[in-house]
């Protein structure tokens, strides 16, 4: 090892380097992107339909069905899931990761546009979205007034979205629960039947007044003129002035048989704040900005805004992720501030203060490289990152360690060559230790799906760390001790205790160890299994919940309910949040979902029959967390006529419930039926709540039933009659009209607005025929009340039944599930019926099978470098042998402290994969330096055991000691992975300092003389 004694003689070259890369290090950590999660960039895109009136299996044959099969023949996609409702239809498509996320929204585009044509003309809308980490709100606020009209809200809301847009980092400003703006044609049916204006062509006249022409241009001389045609409508006037008859030089103007004049949308979206009357504003961040300094810029301006508002309305903040971004990145550095003092004293009272001192500038170094690492691979600062920081700080400073130990030991005897000697002899040690640390993280970084993109900078930053450690510990650590470091007059108390430990308990259980190695196997043996026992207790569950003092409320009344009783049920939803303590403020929504404020949560669009209820808590304090939510489940459960849900933010990838079951077949009545039972085996199984089968409960349709021998008889289109009665009745957009002042306005048609719909209406509706002869509907239609499916569902294309529920609190969601999956499977389907598992469930296997094909690829990789370090087959298997010490310690130490195998304590066990066998290598290493000088095996091993105790020990010692803090918080995300690291670490180190000896002495082969 060469590279100690080159960076001795180089000493100035060095320290540049060193103090560059602390500098750039500096210069990243202020000025990278922070945030509170990971942007998971994903392949997930919606395609929503709109259509008012349209029942559910008129939605599947009309719209459905023809858009699914064109998607079907896009490449690379893994899922096409459909839900169905009245007058909505939302069509979720899953990509593999592997694609180009944005040639792949292309191709979702492309593929829609291609069946607009044959899609009905009169669809309200389709929008087609794509998954966006930056949709996520950073400021959601709220203008509250129970007096201002909606227009007066729109104006200072159009003035506040203005000001706000100037701000660097902002990325865009939306108003939602504001109704739009639209003209009303309220006809006048007994002037239209007078004047013998039928509605079909009525609506034919708006848009064909309405089009608007390009002309093209002519050339006059040496000049080109753009010809301009009289366009489309331009003002109010335009639009009464419109002629819809003339007849024997008499002309009838739409004035005169309808009311013309501005107003609002029908109600579909109701906004409130802390029970008043509100209209939102919220604002997302442009990607690579830094979510602290763009929200200190957006208080500074909404002071100002503040005092340009009317007395009667007042601007509330509903949701703010700055402080929260700033008190979790505060946590994180806190909890490694923290780390960093525990390992710095560690290392002073068992190596004393110039060591300590040299071994810690490691510390802040490395730290730096990696930030600077990690900035210039474009990412930023977050939870994941920090703590990534966190494990590597236990980890960085063990090569560093060994080098200081082994160069003091060196001093004892050759004071000149101490640094370079004792760095080269532990040199090619910690540089394979390193690589296999390495290869156990690389392969995370490949974890493809939602969940690697949201783990990806974890294993990144500590791969980062552990390279600029190893940099640092065979250049900057030897040239350090050779300045400061002198010949030691007397040993740290604590190193003297060490050394007592050493002698007088360790060496006789090692002597023992050897002598009676069955014995001790056995023991180890004992202990793994032991180990594996516990795991059923201990449990499988995925990931946590998020610690966050925000609570989603959702509302689902039954379908066909209208708005105004999903406002009356969120109307008793507040008045028990007006009377909860913990409360500090709620933001509720009408209609639709709140703006999307987590990552992972994705608002519902414009259903009559949901709403949803944003709640700030005071605090993030478990006990009084959970109770709180304890106590509104409680009084939401027997509220009769709509579900009521209180669910808390959890981390990970989205999924619809935390248990889900999709029954797949054709026929409705039988999947109806299946439905129904899987739904009673739910509710059969402990832990379950909240048992959703929206195909329980059929809705209640008023059918307009055409007759067709009739109509045709009469020289009537049905989609003639079918567009008369959807104007007439809930009114119809003809046409949108872009005014002189640049905004656009849709020309809605339909009866009177004071009067409300009712079946009489349907006797003022008439139909022109070809002939011109106005139809009564009545004439050629019979009403009547019908009962259809109230949700429908496909997935890849095939009729599906969702049954979902929620698991109660305390519960392992895993081993309820496993539960029903048992009882599904004992459950006769009908032929051609089987069931699909979603839910957590799906994710979670989906997430641990890649985790431990990752843990294969690892250790394949680590195989590999021990093979060629220590050129055998078999001293590999013997450093591996740290790996099942490791587990039953993990195991142990979960069961004691209550925590399940999450994913993160997975991520937790295949860190400990690299950690632990770097013990083990380095008493390999230095048996087989010692049987290369010429040492008995037996004595080989002794003195590579005691050489080696002291760093092994503080290297375990600071990897735990540094997880500590992180761990000790009791986050349902972080703790499970301390404690599976430490208590590995633990276990491995006591059983390695044992057993690798012994199998050192069953797998070596003494060199031949």
């Amino acid at each position: 090892m060469k590279l100690p004694t080159l960076a001795i003689k180089n000493d100035k070259f060095v320290i540049i380097i060193v103090l560059l890369s602390l500098l750039t290090g500096l210069l990243a950590f202020f000025t990278m992107p922070r945030a509170e999660d990971p942007l998971m960039e994903a392949p997930f895109y919606t395609i929503v339909i709109a259509y008012p009136g349209v029942g559910p299996q008129d939605m599947e044959e009309l719209v459905v069905d023809p858009l699914e099969d064109e998607l079907n023949e896009l490449d690379d996609i893994k899922y096409i899931r459909t839900e169905i409702k009245e007058g909505l239809a939302i069509i979720r498509i899953e990509a593999y990761y592997t694609v180009d996320i944005d040639d792949k929204y292309r191709d979702v585009l492309a593929a829609v546009h291609a069946v607009k044509p044959d899609l009905p003309e009169d669809i309200y809308r389709i929008d087609v979205n794509r998954f966006n980490p930056l949709d996520v709100v950073i400021l959601q606020l709220a203008l509250v007034s129970e007096t201002a009209s909606y227009r007066a809200l729109e104006h200072m809301a159009e003035n506040i979205e203005d000001r706000l847009k100037t701000i660097s980092g902002v990325r865009e400003v939306e108003i939602q629960a504001l109704p739009e703006k639209q003209i009303r044609i309220a006809l006048d049916i007994q002037k239209m039947t007078h004047q013998g204006i039928a509605l079909n062509q009525l609506m034919h006249t708006l848009q064909a007044n309405n089009a608007n022409i390009p002309a093209g241009d002519i050339s006059v001389g040496n000049k080109s003129y753009t010809l301009k045609t009289s366009g489309g409508y331009k003002t109010l006037e335009d639009i009464q002035n419109t002629i819809v008859k003339s007849a024997q030089g008499h002309l009838v103007y739409l004035k005169d048989i309808a009311d013309v004049f501005f107003d609002t949308e029908d109600i579909r979206y109701v906004g409130r704040f802390n029970g008043q009357r509100a209209i939102f504003i919220s604002v997302t961040q442009k990607e690579g900005k830094n979510v602290l300094d763009i929200d200190k810029a957006l208080q500074a301006e909404l002071k100002s805004i503040q005092e340009t508002l009317s007395p009667n309305v007042t601007l509330q903040t509903a949701f703010r992720q700055g402080p929260a971004v700033q008190a979790r990145i505060n946590d994180f550095f806190n909890n490694l501030l923290q780390g960093v003092f525990f390992v710095g004293v560690v290392i002073f009272l068992f190596l004393g203060g110039r060591s300590s001192l040299i071994v810690m500038t490691v510390i802040p170094t490395a730290i730096l490289i990696a930030i600077w690492a990690l900035d210039i691979s474009d990412f930023g600062l977050q939870q994941i990152s920090i703590a990534g920081l966190v494990i590597a700080l236990g980890l960085l400073v063990d090569n560093g360690i060994v080098v200081v130990e082994n160069i003091n030991r060196y001093l004892l005897t050759d004071s000149e060559d101490a640094a370079q000697r004792g760095t080269s002899e532990v040199g090619w040690a910690i540089v394979s230790a390193t690589a296999t640390t390495v290869l156990a993280f690389f392969p995370m970084t490949q974890l493809g799906g939602g969940t690697g993109e949201y783990l990806q900078t974890l294993p990144l930053i500590v791969i980062f760390s552990l390279i600029a450690s190893l940099f640092l510990a065979l250049t900057f650590t030897p040239l350090l001790a050779r300045k400061f470091l002198k010949v030691p007059t007397r040993q740290p108390r604590m190193a003297i205790w060490l050394q007592t430990l050493r002698q007088h308990i360790y060496r006789p259980i090692l002597t023992t160890s050897l002598k009676r190695p069955f014995v001790i196997i056995g023991v180890a043996t004992v202990c793994f299994v032991g180990g594996l026992a516990l795991f059923p207790l201990v449990g499988i569950s995925f990931f946590p919940t998020a610690d966050k003092p925000l609570l989603l409320i959702d509302i689902e009344t039954p379908e066909g309910a209208n708005i105004d009783h999903t406002e009356q049920v969120a109307h008793y939803v507040e008045s028990l949040l007006d009377t909860t303590s913990l409360v500090v403020s709620y933001t509720t929504n009408i209609g639709h979902g709140n703006p999307q404020i987590y990552y992972n949560r994705v608002p519902q669009n414009f259903i009559k029959t949901h709403a949803q209820i944003l709640v700030n808590l005071k605090e993030w304090e478990p006990r009084s967390f959970y109770a709180t939510i304890n106590q509104l489940r409680s009084q939401f459960q027997n509220y009769p006529g709509a579900d009521i849900t209180v669910s808390e933010l959890k981390n990970g990838p989205p999924y619809e419930a935390p248990i889900e079951i999709k029954i797949l077949g054709d026929n409705l009545d039988t999947l109806k039926a299946v439905a129904r039972d899987v739904a009673a085996l739910f509710s059969e199984t402990e832990g379950t709540q909240n048992v959703d089968n929206p195909l329980a409960i059929d809705k209640t349709d008023l059918r307009v039933n055409i007759n067709r021998q009739k109509a045709g008889l009469l020289g009537l289109a049905l989609a003639d009659v079918d567009l008369s009665v959807r104007a007439g009745m809930n009114g119809h957009a003809v046409t949108r009209a872009s005014f002189h002042d640049g905004e656009k306005y849709d020309l809605v048609v339909r009866l009177p607005i004071n009067d409300r719909t009712r079946v009489e209406n349907f006797d003022h509706i008439n139909i022109t025929s070809q002939m011109g002869a106005h139809i009564p509907l009545r004439q050629i239609a019979d009403i009547h009340f019908e009962t259809s499916p109230s949700r429908l569902g496909h997935f890849n294309l095939k009729r599906e039944a969702t049954v979902t529920a929620d698991v109660e609190e305390g519960l392992n969601t895993a081993d309820v599930t496993l539960q029903i999956i048992d009882k599904l499977r004992a459950y006769d389907f009908p032929k051609h019926y089987t069931f699909y598992v979603g839910g957590e469930y799906e994710t979670q296997q989906d997430s641990f099978g890649s985790m431990g094909q990752i843990l294969i690829v690892a250790l394949l990789g680590i195989f590999a470098v021990l093979v060629l370090q220590f050129k055998s087959y078999k001293q590999p298997f013997v450093v591996f042998s740290a790996i099942p010490l490791a587990f039953t310690g993990s195991i142990v130490m979960l069961f004691l402290t209550g925590f399940s195998f999450s994913f993160f304590a997975f991520v937790g066990f295949t860190s400990l994969v690299g950690i632990v066998i770097n013990n083990a290598i380095i008493l390999v290493d230095y048996t087989n330096q010692r049987l290369v000088q010429g040492d008995a095996l037996r004595k080989a091993i002794m003195d590579a055991c005691e050489t080696r105790f002291t760093p092994i020990v503080l290297t375990t010692l600071t990897t735990i000691v540094g997880l500590l803090p992180l761990t000790l918080t009791g986050s349902n995300l972080w703790a499970p992975l301390g404690w599976t690291i430490i208590g590995g670490m633990i276990s491995s180190t006591v059983l390695t300092l044992v057993v690798v000896p012994i199998l050192l002495q069953w797998f070596t082969n003494p060199p031949k003389a």
